[in-house]
């Protein structure tokens, strides 16, 4: 392993020069920042429109009919129906309800494919519910009383001691960490592609090969590019740990049920099988760049490990949807071309021992260990080979 420190040093320097990796990581963090910040905007001003609390700007047209306006509190009370349109039209009001004896009508300038109900018109039904109960002799507010007082049963998982909610808050991290790895692997996937096909096009592989050993230059080039995709990450996750931070008050209940009930353990183990994972398959990408020796040709050379990769990422949002909790989904949890994302997302959804955890980890570090043996001969054999149609596996083998 010797020079191994000065390629390491080398490959890792020059990830952080590049201005295109320090472009991405700038455009990635404020996106990750610039996430936390949509609860707070979405809830704004900016997309609610102007303020409607006190029904200032909605409307109702009652006629022939006895109902209750007592709860509509400052909505305005027009005696047409084409004056309320008028007036919604023109901006003045957000919306209207007419109700006469033989229609009850609900008018605004919502899409059709929007959500129809509002505040107010949940407080007009309710008047029109009172209405129709009183009239077949029945009191609606004792009935509300009655319903509420019916006791809900809280739906438990029996394949996980986590409840209904902890799991949804499983979920989400699920979600988060399986696209962060995607767009991980995918994009550095290729900058280890190119590098190796560069040096091999511009024949400084050559040169390199003199002084370096080729294991001690994959292992170099490989390892510097996963400790600076882990930095990466942190500076990501730290931009949304501080942007979480900045707004969690204007968030809705169910989100910051989400961002409190965090599950710590979830997210390690996360973080454990997925970055084994991402070193998996740089030693393929850099071992099926080394295949070729034109920088046009990369993008063929790559295409087995990327559907590999690709593949386990669709069967992972298979395994959420049917909760992790099939004979199939237990396999893919083994399996180490899935298990970086199958056994992560059956540890967050079900019960998963400890035993099967770490065996499941094991395979996938073997599996990873073995395929950065074959990718570093591979590697070696096909570095200084220009010109010719070389195969993974002929190589791999020795041929």
């Amino acid at each position: 392993m010797k020079n191994f420190s000065t390629v390491f040093n080398f490959e890792f320097k020059q990830f952080f020069a590049k201005t295109s990796n320090k472009v991405i990581l700038f455009v990635y963090l404020i996106i990750a920042i610039g996430i936390t910040f949509v609860p707070s905007i979405m809830s704004s001003s900016i997309f609610k429109g102007e303020d409607n609390s006190n029904f200032q700007r909605s409307a109702y047209v009652i006629k022939d009919v006895t109902v209750s306006t007592d709860n509509l509190k400052e909505a305005k009370k027009y005696d047409s129906k084409e004056a309320v349109e008028k007036d919604i039209k023109e901006d003045k009001l957000d919306e209207a309800i007419v109700l006469t004896k033989d229609s009850y009508e609900y008018i605004s300038k919502k899409s059709i494919f929007g959500n129809s109900s509002s505040e107010f018109s949940n407080a007009f039904n309710q008047n029109i519910e009172r209405l129709v109960y009183s009239q077949n002799g029945l009191d609606l507010t004792k009935i509300n009383e009655v319903k509420a007082s019916v006791p809900q049963p809280k739906i438990i998982n029996v394949s996980s001691t986590d409840n209904q909610e902890r799991q949804a808050v499983n979920t989400v991290v699920v979600y988060v960490l399986t696209f962060i790895i995607y767009m991980t692997v995918i994009q550095f996937g290729s900058v280890v592609a190119l590098n190796v096909v560069k040096e091999k096009s511009n024949r400084a592989m050559e040169l390199l090969v003199i002084t370096v050993n080729p294991i001690t230059l994959i292992l170099g080039k490989v390892l510097a590019l996963s400790i600076g995709v882990l930095i990466q990450m942190g500076v990501i996750i730290g931009g949304l740990v501080v942007g979480i931070k900045l707004n969690l008050s204007n968030y809705s209940d169910k989100l910051k049920f989400v961002v409190e009930n965090l599950d710590y353990k979830v997210v390690g183990v996360g973080l454990l099988f997925t970055l084994t994972g991402f070193v998996m398959f740089m030693f393929l990408y850099a071992a099926f760049a080394s295949l070729v020796s034109k920088v046009e040709d990369v993008n063929g050379a790559i295409t087995i490990p990327m559907i590999l990769f690709i593949a386990a990422f669709f069967i992972n949002f298979y395994l959420m949807g049917s909760s992790a909790n099939t004979k199939l989904s237990e396999i893919l949890s083994y399996f180490p071309l899935t298990s970086y994302f199958g056994m992560v997302t059956r540890y967050a959804l079900t019960d998963v021992s400890y035993s099967s955890l770490w065996l499941s980890y094991g395979i996938l570090a073997l599996t990873t260990f073995v395929c950065a043996l074959g990718s570093v001969k591979v590697y070696r054999l096909a570095t200084l080979r220009y010109g010719q149609k070389l195969n993974f596996f002929k190589l791999l083998l020795g041929k």
